[in-house]
């Protein structure tokens, strides 16, 4: 067991219900080829009384899910420290196992991304649009699924010159829940007023 890891942060032992459900929200298609896959946090599940966990059947079926996009790459942008104990650790084990490189670019939850972010992009942007250049696929992944993979995913579209109500749309006809308040809307806008386009 990794470094830090709870014993009790990741539930296992032989189930006798239905197939595990995925986190996956979403696969939108990008201009000019290829796939963003949004996804909640990998195998991140609630038990009856609301306490979160990582059940591990449910992470393999996740990046199962993923993989079968030919998605090697998945952007984390949850930060470590609203999960339970061990859920880096876990997603690192299983990604290396189905063939996934994992990439941190954390966003605060509710938020829009800060200069951390943006000197993390400055590399990893190039990456993930050569990826979709290419024709492939690439996950985003933050607690929900929603909020934060919603808005990068516009931004990724927005970066390949669509204009942001329309990005925005994109996202939401695939996942009605994306993008989830007016701050990720504006900053979207701004964003592309701003005439970013493709990073290089």
């Amino acid at each position: 067991m990794p470094q830090g890891e709870s014993e009790t942060s990741m539930e296992a032992g032989p189930r006798t219900g239905p197939e595990p459900v995925t986190s996956v929200r979403a696969s939108i298609p990008a201009p000019g080829g290829g796939w963003l896959v949004m996804t909640g946090f990998p195998g991140l599940e609630s038990g009856i009384d609301g306490t979160p966990y990582i059940d591990p059947e449910s992470l393999d079926a996740t990046l199962t899910a993923v993989r079968a996009f030919e998605a090697g790459l998945l952007v984390v942008l949850a930060e470590e420290g609203e999960l339970p104990a061990g859920s880096f650790g876990h997603l690192a084990v299983a990604a290396a196992r189905h063939g996934i490189e994992l990439a941190p670019a954390p966003i605060a939850d509710f938020s829009t991304p800060g200069p951390a972010f943006e000197a993390t992009w400055a590399s990893l942007g190039g990456r993930v649009h050569g990826r979709l250049a290419e024709g492939g696929a690439v996950g985003l992944c933050c607690q929900y699924g929603a909020g934060r993979s919603g808005m990068i995913a516009a931004r990724v579209l927005i970066e390949r010159d669509l204009p942001a109500d329309e990005a925005i749309a994109a996202v939401r006809i695939r996942f009605g829940e994306a993008i989830e308040n007016r701050l990720q809307e504006e900053w979207l806008k701004n964003f592309s007023d701003a005439g970013q386009k493709i990073t290089s």
